[in-house]
């Protein structure tokens, strides 16, 4: 049973500056728990309640400590706990060396939405794209709800935060370029090669003004209808953008 001053620091990672003062973070429910386990994560603690452990009895977690609701509840991000948390360290991405990677890299410009960017992890982990680069402005990959929408996702992505401005100017030495736009070449239209790099922009901004010059190719995704329709939900457009960067390879 975990200590009152361990259960304060684990209601702390809910919130940004809790996570970088002790470099831990939470991750809740069953699923993603148990891939968290299976990662390269180092585990700090893993937290359950009884009721849990009465229905989940077939899964056995070494070092499990059993928490009361209302420990679970003090604890968790979740307005319902699924009744298991697990704490971890935060790692550092493995090194990115652009000249020999011939693999895809996805840029989030300014992403903000927690369950967006969930969303978008999940899908690169679906297509098979593991390199992620963030701007500073976007969400921390961190959050409790990115870690969620994400379900389980974040463990085998290498995500990386940077001033993206002087990363797509060298990644232009090694990948092509790519950019999502409301008036690009219709995506439908465009070949992608595995060293590719597409950057997606925030729904209310688009991409940065500064990283524009540096696109090679900017993309759009045909609209079929014919009225006035808002632009594409982020995480809808990054995934058909996947699918189209993926389906030769």
């Amino acid at each position: 049973m975990p200590s009152k001053n361990e259960l304060k620091l684990l209601r702390s990672l809910q919130q940004k500056k809790g996570r970088q003062q002790h470099r831990l973070f939470m991750v809740e429910g069953s699923k993603s728990v148990l891939e968290l386990l299976q990662s390269d994560y180092e585990i700090e603690g893993v937290y359950a309640t009884e009721k849990w452990q009465l229905q989940n009895p077939e899964i056995t977690i070494p070092g499990l400590q059993t928490i009361s609701e209302k420990e679970c509840l003090y604890i968790s991000n979740w307005q319902n706990p699924a009744g298991i948390l697990a704490c971890a360290h935060t790692k550092e991405p493995s090194p990115l060396d652009l000249q020999e990677m011939a693999e895809p890299i996805l840029v989030l410009d300014g992403i903000q939405d927690t369950g967006n960017f969930g969303t978008i992890v999940r899908t690169a982990d679906w297509f098979g794209i593991r390199q992620i680069v963030c701007s500073p402005t976007t969400v921390d990959s961190y959050n409790p709800k990115c870690i969620q929408a994400s379900m389980g996702s974040f463990s085998r992505m290498n995500i990386r935060y940077m001033d993206l401005k002087p990363f797509v100017e060298t990644a232009m030495r090694s990948h092509r370029i790519f950019g999502t736009f409301m008036d690009g070449i219709p995506l439908q239209e465009v070949t992608f090669e595995k060293n590719s790099l597409l950057i997606i922009g925030s729904e209310p901004n688009g991409i940065s003004p500064e990283l524009e010059p540096l696109i090679d190719c900017p993309v759009s995704i045909f609209k079929k209808a014919t009225h006035a329709v808002d632009s594409l939900n982020a995480a809808i457009a990054t995934a058909i953008c996947c699918y189209e960067m993926t389906k030769n390879w």
